[in-house]
């Protein structure tokens, strides 16, 4: 049967459609990841987690979330360090765009260098008078006592963990390594040394009558703060052993509260070392000598006078956000963490949790920094002005608004197309409140995942409401889905009188068709455009089973998002199944996962490797599936089933912007979206970011040159078919050949030529991201090629490719490389298939590339033709089920392109029939891929 031009093409288009390496992504932010907009009414603004506080002068420092402020006596508040972004860089630049991570105690030495213990980073920073930041102490990384190098530079040392700082008089700076269980000392020249503790925990050393206790012979346990006095003494809020230490100027140590033991409960008040504490944080002393405490345990400032007595300074005992405005013994704090004390007497305290920094002056509390919200700022400015929290959600709307699930802070967020980031629902405050008027003025509880129908109405997941809410283009909200009510019932019925268990994912399709995950439910619900809600898939018991099934039979466990294509398909992360689901005619089936956690490979079918807690799913307008998953990655699985990471280095952090997407830090994806041009948006949650990736299309670039029957890379040979992947190389849409005015394939096709050793290539087709091509048959006798792709004028840079005579491969059905070989029956012209097996003894033809030189001569671009070229490399054989075979027929398929061949074979007896009967054609000594199969029967 001649293998005419129409069967040639499906077979090079879908070998087109398998990517092995990634299209490439360029990462940006497009909302959230900043600091709150400064200078700024300190009382007026999300500060974030804020951990300690410093007097300096007339001004107030402070540090909170990833970042450093100031304020001044105004009360308006500064950035002084850190972009917001948790991780390491900056030095040498602006401390402003510096990242820090989760920054603690803060200190200004005699020449106005501020210092920042960079907790998580495990170094010291300092701030010069000018504004730049560099590394003052710590190497980044931790070890055992004994080797943490004392004795040398503070910047080769190893600092586990340093939460605050401390200076003395002769300019020496101090740092509390938490993590290490002691406490450093850098002197004037950057040496350093241990001051107290030895590194182990415990709760010793202690001075007696009897016996001197050097502190740095002493047991700490998980230090959190210091304070140094005047007159060289030093304290220690020694959290891990619920004490305050003192280190004498002789080096000496002595506990001066609290027993060493946690308490069990709030002490009362008495001589301070004959009361336990509760976790005390935060440590400081007044001109007086009275010492104040941050005791984190109890939500309560404590006090020690200079006769040692312990009381209350500030708060009830109890943790809550009660007594601005009113006298200190009627106040709730939640967690404080710091505490200072200015030459008045004015106590200000770190009220961590409240997100806020308090003052108690002439007899009253009040908040002086920080608005109670944790990250919430920014509407009216540009969206990477933005402060969002833990955002879980995002869809684009066709005008190409983006919409964020801004969970934590109970809000929707819209960025419009220039940029601007404003509120678009929800008050801020946890609830169920507002249908039927503006849905800014509504209540939502934890909004999830966010949908745009085609009428443009926004379906919002309002997860601990139980709900699926709805707000129309006019900007009325209302109930969709749910009656409050956790459940899985009301199938047949009414959506909103329907129960949903804690609803998660939520999609639209084209129909109007609204889809919704039930997390705690395991099933997938769906609405029909007259309002009736059913279950799609999901019977409700947590587990995994039923692929090949009703998807109504199936177990789910944990259910997180759902994306449906335009065929009607939906696509379920099945999360706690390490698997992603399709339903399709209501039969369930797994697409992407093999059920194991974590991350494995890619450029494999996705079925066969790990695709861990995926989280979040999109589907394109061409039906390729995109996936967020737990290894920190966005995943591409292309409709070959081929799998690609397109985003995420699968290191946790926050870097990248600008550059390739993979190679960017990401924490916690949890939310996509896909518009028609290939944007995928991305809701970075635990970076409280909205990130894009926009396929990198600038300039012209060669990334790879595969086989196109196996889709692997490796060598090429003359004739082979070639699949080139890259950016630039092409125009945007698919172009396929037509046979020039000789009969050719052409050489250059819409403007792209691509080159091996100069020698132009017949084009297949061309777009922006793939060309296929035929290897020219007259490869000068390298080991190595160069290629290089030419289009509209310019020209990428050439990769090289090694070489060899031969290079076997057979085209398969799918076009993957794997599976059904591309095969004809030769007694009916069926394909072959399990549908269609070839019997034992019968003949079956299929199709290779790569088998090298030929005679006579194949011209290159010439489809086919009487005298059929033959490959001149022998022998030729072909493996059917393990038995070698001589083929009845080796040559140049008939009106294909020169480098395609055609095989006939006899079927071996002998051989156990199935509908995967593995085959390898092997010529010379070179075999073809292996997985390749056909269908036999008797």
């Amino acid at each position: 049967m001649e293998f005419t031009t129409h069967m040639f093409r499906p077979l090079i288009l879908l070998a087109a459609s398998i990517p092995v390496l990634a299209q490439q992504y360029t990462i940006t932010t497009v909302a959230g990841g900043a600091p709150p907009a400064t200078p700024v009414a300190a009382t007026g603004t999300s500060i974030g987690l804020p951990r300690k506080v410093l007097l300096a002068g007339s001004n107030i420092y402070f540090s909170a979330g990833n970042s450093v402020f100031k304020m001044d006596s105004s009360g308006t508040m500064t950035l002084i360090a850190g972009n917001s972004r948790a991780g390491f860089s900056g030095d040498g630049g602006p401390a402003v765009n510096a990242q820090l991570s989760s920054p603690g105690g803060l200190v200004f030495d005699s020449a106005g260098n501020l210092y920042i213990a960079d907790t998580l980073n495990n170094r010291v920073r300092m701030v010069n008078p000018q504004g730049m930041i560099s590394t003052f102490a710590g190497n980044g990384g931790v070890s055992v006592p004994g080797f943490w190098g004392d004795g040398g530079n503070a910047t080769d040392a190893q600092i586990h963990a340093p939460v605050t700082l401390g200076v003395d008089s002769n300019g020496n700076i101090y740092i509390v390594a938490s993590g290490d269980n002691s406490i450093r000392m850098v002197d004037v020249n950057g040496i350093i040394s241990i001051f107290a503790g030895q590194g182990y925990k415990g709760f010793y050393g202690d001075t007696t009558s009897t016996t001197p206790g050097p502190a740095n012979q002493a047991g700490l346990t998980s230090p959190q703060d210091m304070w140094i006095n005047k007159d060289g003494t030093v304290l220690i809020a020694d959290t891990g052993n619920a004490a305050i230490r003192k280190v004498a100027t002789d080096g000496t140590i002595s506990t001066i509260s609290g027993t060493g033991a946690t308490g069990t409960k709030a002490s009362g008040d008495d001589v301070a070392t004959t009361l336990t504490m509760i976790a005390p944080t935060g440590v400081t002393q007044d001109s007086s000598g009275n010492v104040f405490i941050a005791e984190f345990g109890t939500d309560r400032i404590r006090k020690i006078d200079t006769s040692g007595k312990i009381t209350t300074a500030i708060g009830d005992g109890n943790p809550g956000f009660v007594g601005d405005g009113g006298p200190p013994n009627k106040v709730e704090m939640n967690q404080p963490t710091g505490v200072a004390v200015d030459s008045s007497g004015n106590i200000y305290f770190v009220d961590s949790l409240n997100y806020r920094i308090r003052k108690l002056a002439g007899g009253n509390v009040t908040t002086i920094a920080g608005n109670g919200q944790i990250s919430h700022s920014g509407d009216g400015l540009q969206g990477t002005l933005a402060q969002l929290n833990a955002p879980q959600g995002v869809a684009v709307d066709s005008a190409g608004n983006l919409y964020i699930a801004d969970s934590a802070n109970n809000v929707v967020r819209r960025v419009d197309t220039k940029g601007v980031i404003t509120n678009f629902a929800g008050n801020g405050s946890a609830g169920n409140g507002g249908d039927g008027g503006a849905a800014t003025g509504a209540q939502l509880n934890t909004p999830e995942d966010l949908a745009v129908d085609p009428a443009g109405n926004l379906y919002i997941a309002d997860s601990r409401n139980n709900k699926v809410r709805k707000v129309a283009p006019n900007g009325t909200i209302s109930t969709f889905a749910g009656s409050g009510t956790a459940g899985s019932g009301g199938d047949g019925g009414a959506a909103g009188s329907a129960t949903l268990n804690l609803p998660f994912g939520i999609a639209a399709d084209t129909a109007g068709n609204i889809y919704i995950t039930e997390f705690l439910g395991n099933r997938v619900r769906k609405v029909t455009p007259d309002g009736t809600i059913s279950t799609v898939a999901g019977n409700g018991t947590s587990g995994y089973s039923g692929d090949g099934g009703s998807a109504t039979a199936a177990m789910l466990n944990g259910p997180q998002d759902v994306a449906a294509d335009s065929s009607g398909n939906i696509y379920i992360a099945d999360a706690n199944n390490n698997r992603v689901r399709q339903v399709s005619g209501g039969t369930i089936n797994t697409v992407a996962g093999n059920g194991l956690s974590g991350y494995d490979r890619d450029g494999v079918q996705a079925t066969t490797t790990n695709v861990g807690n995926p989280v979040a799913v999109a589907v394109d307008t061409f039906g390729n599936l995109y996936i967020a998953d737990g290894s920190l990655r966005v995943r591409k699985v292309y409709t070959s089933g081929i799998i690609t990471t397109i985003a995420g280095s699968g290191t946790r952090g926050y870097a990248g912007d600008g550059g390739s997407a993979t190679n960017a830090q990401l924490y916690s994806p949890s939310a996509l979206a896909v518009n028609s041009s290939g944007n995928v948006w991305l809701a970075d949650t635990n970076n409280n970011a909205v990130r894009v990736l926009q396929p990198n299309n600038a300039g012209i670039s060669v990334s790879s040159v595969v086989n196109a029957a196996s889709n692997q890379l490796g060598a090429i040979s003359p004739g082979l078919v070639v699949v080139i992947y890259g950016s630039g190389l092409g125009p945007a849409n698919l172009v396929q050949y037509q046979l020039d005015a000789n009969g050719l394939i052409p050489t250059t096709l819409s403007g792209t030529t691509v080159y091996f050793n100069g020698a132009a290539a017949p084009i297949l087709y061309t777009s922006a991201n793939q060309v296929g091509a035929v290897v020219p048959f007259n490869l000068d006798n390298d080991t190595l090629e160069q290629a290089f792709v030419q289009y509209q004028g310019q020209t990428s840079l050439p990769v090289n490719v090694s070489v060899a005579f031969v290079t076997p491969a057979i085209f398969t059905l799918d076009g993957s490389g794997k599976g059904q070989a591309a095969a004809i029956n030769n007694t009916d012209g069926s394909i072959n298939g399990a549908a269609h097996p070839v019997k034992i003894g019968g003949y079956i033809q299929f199709y290779i590339t790569g088998a090298g030189p030929t005679n006579p001569p194949a011209v290159d671009g010439q489809p086919n033709a009487v005298p059929l070229p033959i490959p001149i490399v022998t022998p030729v054989t072909v493996t059917i089920g393990g038995q070698q075979v001589t083929p009845q027929f080796v040559g140049g398929a008939p009106g294909a392109v020169a480098g395609i061949t055609q095989v006939n074979v006899q079927v071996p007896s002998g051989i156990t029939p199935g509908s995967a009967v593995p085959v390898v054609v092997t010529v010379g000594n070179s075999n073809s891929q292996n997985g390749v199969t056909i269908a036999v029967s008797n």
